[in-house]
């Protein structure tokens, strides 16, 4: 698609984590399609440190945390907040993700393990021989080899059937990786000048009435600092995102546009400019 809208995608990912475009090729496809700022969020690594102007594109730098987080059942859970640092990140902020790479490569040998009993032949050596680019082989780069091996139809079946957190063979993550705990992580946030999004809020282990409660626990975890939650989500269609947008205005989260875009396969979102404005203006303002 041309250069012709403008918008703002505040959920990306490259190869510094589980993506499969550079951070340079996921600039030059952003402005391809006409946007006017986007954030690099990566899981648990931050790509790029400081704000940047790319051909008239504002680049926001960010992360995707992955924290743990319990529910009144005590069931603990997954839970991902997508942090922005409008005025960059500072120093030293990222070495809170230092202990998670061997922990991941155990739960990605649990689903591989999973996979192989189900008669899916996949190791770890052949996602890392057909990713060399990414720096954190996941549950992504899985369901590329499960639909180019003919076990899937699509990344997204892939996911729904074998290995996403609504499958019949999902692999609990929170078994193997050891997170901050959710509050822990919007303090951290909060406390560096960031803001806290909380990312797809139906895509967890959990019902709908779970989901509802996050949202709620979230908000109270993030006090008098502005926060913000993913309504205008790629994979939610119009029904949901009338709910997540109500939610939101009921609880007092900011509205935030994300694709979670991994690939060229997939396309951006276009929010509203004025969405990415209010958060902005909130943390300036430090107040809701």
């Amino acid at each position: 698609m041309g250069n012709i809208a403008g918008g703002i995608d505040l959920h990306i990912h490259t190869t510094s984590s589980d993506g499969t475009r550079t951070v340079y090729e996921t600039l030059q496809d952003a402005v391809a399609y006409g946007l006017t700022h986007i954030a690099i969020t990566d899981h648990n690594q931050f790509a790029i440190l400081q704000p940047a102007l790319y051909q008239g594109l504002e680049i926001i730098p960010g992360a995707e945390f992955s924290t743990a987080y319990t529910t009144e059942a005590g069931k603990l859970l997954e839970v991902h907040v997508v942090g922005l640092f409008f005025e960059g990140v500072p120093n030293n902020l990222g070495d809170i993700f230092k202990k998670i790479p061997l922990q991941r490569k155990q739960y990605l040998d649990a689903i591989i393990t999973r996979l192989n009993h189900l008669g899916i032949s996949i190791s770890y050596e052949e996602l890392v021989y057909n990713f060399p680019d990414s720096h954190q082989i996941g549950r992504r780069h899985i369901a590329e080899i499960l639909m180019k091996k003919g076990y899937s139809e699509s990344i997204n079946d892939g996911f729904d059937r074998f290995i996403g957190n609504r499958s019949p063979y999902w692999v609990d993550s929170t078994k193997f990786m050891k997170y901050m705990p959710l509050k822990k992580c919007v303090e951290v946030i909060c406390q560096n000048g960031g803001f806290p999004i909380l990312a797809h809020p139906y895509h967890y282990h959990c019902t709908e009435e779970e989901v509802l409660k996050l949202v709620k626990d979230f908000k109270a975890l993030t006090g008098d600092f502005p926060a913000g939650i993913e309504v205008y989500y790629s994979k939610y269609n119009e029904e949901r995102r009338k709910e997540l947008l109500e939610l939101a205005n009921t609880v007092g989260l900011y509205l935030s546009a994300a694709s979670d875009r991994h690939s060229e396969k997939e396309n951006f979102v276009r929010g509203e400019e004025i969405l990415l404005q209010n958060m902005k203006e909130a943390v300036q303002k430090g107040n809701i």
